[in-house]
């Protein structure tokens, strides 16, 4: 499976922090492991949509294979390879809106 990869690391005090080597500044935390590997994809998700808003688009993901090369690299005690699937975007508009876009019938 091909994704984002997350890593994990353990930081002082017994807290969890997990990066995206490929995505500064995208980032959380957690009390474990798991739970910053769940607050990870949340945070790339909400990455993923900002960058969509300005019209920029997220870096190519890496295969699976990847994560253990990382994992040693950054001193990680976890990783994985997050997905993220497309974003749709919902549109309010009116009928009148509707039917000049798309006319008539």
């Amino acid at each position: 499976m091909n994704g984002h990869i997350a890593l994990v690391q353990r930081m002082d005090g017994g807290l969890y922090k997990a990066i995206f080597p490929d995505i500064p500044g995208c980032r959380a935390s957690g009390k474990s492991v798991e739970e910053a590997l769940a607050r990870a994809r949340t945070a790339l998700k909400e990455h993923a949509a900002r960058l969509h808003r300005r019209g920029l688009t997220m870096p190519p993901v890496r295969a699976a294979a990847d994560v253990i090369e990382e994992e040693a690299k950054h001193d990680a005690v976890a990783g994985a390879c997050i997905q993220v699937r497309d974003i749709s975007v919902r549109v309010k508009m009116s009928r009148a809106e509707m039917m000049a876009i798309y006319g008539g019938g």
